[in-house]
């Protein structure tokens, strides 16, 4: 218990030093009962996007439940080499509220910082809330849909200085899982996000996850995930794709 603790430890410390749309859908976990639930992971990556990269990464996720009340914790690092001699880093710290109103409707609130050299954001801060509402919840399906708005706050990387937009966004998702045996799950999530009044300036992020269970406590995962984006940073191409394969383990 002590080296798992310190390995947590480790981990977490490590993410808090260093983490476009980030998944929130792929990490939730969705329980009734009262108290804490976690995960922490390490996967490992080959991407094409500006550069060709290679990357390990790791992903520390808190959850804490009390009846109607959930709040998420989730920092995220990845450490990438690309072109095989040229490092850089991404992070992500998202803290999320959610209060249930009914069985089938949830209201968020989510704040979230993050940089992401590769695709040249110096900084991006994001603040939103909305509803949630389950479509459809049984062992082996579930099926959710989200409508927020959120404030944009970017700082990018520009020809001659840095560029800052701020703005407001809309935020729609669409999530499923399907559970068809004991061991295996498939999770599926796609936002589609534009800017409220220029709806031609758009993002959509989909990503698709498929864990088996080898032990208890400890998955084999592979995502694919691909986003677009109308007007993207200077010098990134409208579509980028990830390919990840990692362990992840639940406490």
């Amino acid at each position: 218990m002590q080296k798992l603790l310190f390995f947590l430890g480790f981990l977490f410390c490590y993410t808090l030093v260093n983490a476009q749309v980030i998944n929130i859908e792929n990490l939730r976990k969705d329980v009734d009962d009262t108290g804490f639930y976690g995960t922490v992971s390490l996967d490992l990556e080959l991407s094409k996007n500006t550069n060709t990269i290679f990357a390990i990464s790791n992903e520390l996720r808190l959850q804490y439940t009390s009846g109607k009340n959930n709040f998420m914790l989730i920092n995220e690092v990845d450490f990438k080499e690309l072109n095989k001699n040229k490092y850089t880093n991404k992070s992500v710290q998202h803290l999320r509220y959610n209060y249930s109103l009914t069985k089938t409707t949830t209201l968020e609130a989510f704040i979230q910082i993050q940089k992401d050299r590769v695709s040249f954001i110096n900084h991006r801060t994001l603040i939103g809330a909305g509803t949630r509402f389950k479509i459809s919840k049984k062992p082996n399906y579930r099926f959710f849909i989200g409508t927020l708005i959120m404030y944009e706050h970017e700082n990018s990387l520009g020809v001659h200085q840095d560029v800052i937009d701020q703005d407001f966004r809309a935020n729609m998702y669409v999530s499923f899982g399907l559970y068809p045996s004991k061991n295996l799950r498939i999770i599926n999530t796609t936002y589609y996000q534009p800017k409220i009044k220029t709806f031609s300036d758009y993002r959509v992020s989909s990503e698709t996850t498929l864990g088996i269970t080898v032990f208890r406590n400890l998955l084999i995962t592979t995502s694919f995930s691909y986003q677009f984006d109308t007007l993207p940073v200077l010098g990134v191409p409208l579509t980028q794709y990830k390919l990840e394969n990692g362990i992840t383990y639940t406490f």
